[in-house]
């Protein structure tokens, strides 16, 4: 009878393609993802994989198996995510998550206002690390609510509520400016250095696609995966960056280049289904869109 946990081996090495990438996924060495995989084809007495120094390639029987399991990989994750929910029903606890940026400026003063006429729903904040390739918080069953900036939310497993449109802007430092008078409008930054954001913010962010797209080679000096490491790096002076308005107009010591039709970003408040099921969190989201209606944007 094979194992749930070789399955879940057996996941990993089809989807990475490798028995070395599928270990540091599972938390095992690549000599026992190599053994367990071993031992489900033993079990179920089929071939999964043809090996070779490339790595694993899987098999017709292997891509029928994978269908299946996947749907099981879903189903146990469904079972954990549903658990989860329950144990925070009876302990009356919402866990709330967002990226350390997106929980700074909005994410708690969202709490302590909601707080403030619900003092009987309790709350657990978490840093959601933004732009992991893993199944956030919210997917897994971790969190109740997440507050994410995207363009899009999918999934049909997630309700969403969107709560407002931000503006963008490129900023540089005080000191950058003085030294090499920062650009005023978008054609101006030919001759002027850029800190990018790396190609996993791009992907969801139109906007810091966009500003990528406008730049030559030559223009980036190096990527950063977060909103606190651009402001970081723009404290530096050595170039510009782009940075949502209410951040980079928090820091005095940054300065507002200039603005852009298409430097815009979208704030979300997402819920798994099970999670919109609980009032408490309905209430919560109803109250958030009401809040953000002074941040509205046309």
């Amino acid at each position: 009878m094979f194992n749930w946990n070789d399955i879940r081996v057996f996941l990993a090495v089809a989807e990475e393609g490798s028995t070395l990438a599928a270990a540091s996924v599972v938390g095992l060495n690549q000599t026992t993802v190599a053994r367990r995989i071993d031992a489900l084809e033993h079990s179920l007495k089929l071939k999964l994989f043809d090996r070779d120094n490339r790595g694993y390639e899987i098999t017709a029987q292997g891509m029928v198996l994978l269908d299946v399991a996947r749907t099981m990989r879903n189903s146990a994750t469904s079972v954990i995510s549903t658990a989860e929910q329950l144990t925070r029903d009876d302990q009356g606890v919402i866990r709330f998550a967002g990226n350390a940026e997106a929980m700074q400026r909005f994410g708690v003063g969202l709490v302590s206002s909601f707080r403030e006429k619900n003092a009987d729903i309790a709350f657990e904040l978490m840093i959601d690390v933004a732009w992991n390739k893993d199944q956030p918080p919210l997917e897994t069953g971790k969190a109740d609510l997440a507050l994410r900036p995207l363009d899009e939310i999918s999934g049909d497993a997630l309700v969403a509520k969107k709560l407002a449109r931000f503006p963008l802007g490129v900023y540089c430092s005080q000191s950058y400016d003085q030294k090499y008078t920062a650009p005023k409008t978008l054609k101006e930054i030919k001759n002027h250095k850029f800190l990018v954001y790396s190609n996993d913010v791009a992907k969801v962010m139109k906007a810091v696609d966009w500003l990528n797209l406008q730049l030559k080679d030559s223009q980036v000096l190096y990527q950063v995966n977060a909103v606190a490491s651009m402001v970081a790096a723009l404290q530096t002076g050595v170039g510009l960056g782009l940075l949502p308005c209410v951040t980079g107009d928090a820091h005095p010591d940054l300065v507002r280049c200039f603005q852009h039709d298409e430097l815009h970003h979208t704030l979300w408040l997402v819920a798994s289904q099970e999670s919109y099921r609980r009032p408490a969190v309905r209430s919560f989201m109803a109250f958030a869109g009401q809040h953000f209606k002074k941040f509205e944007r046309n």
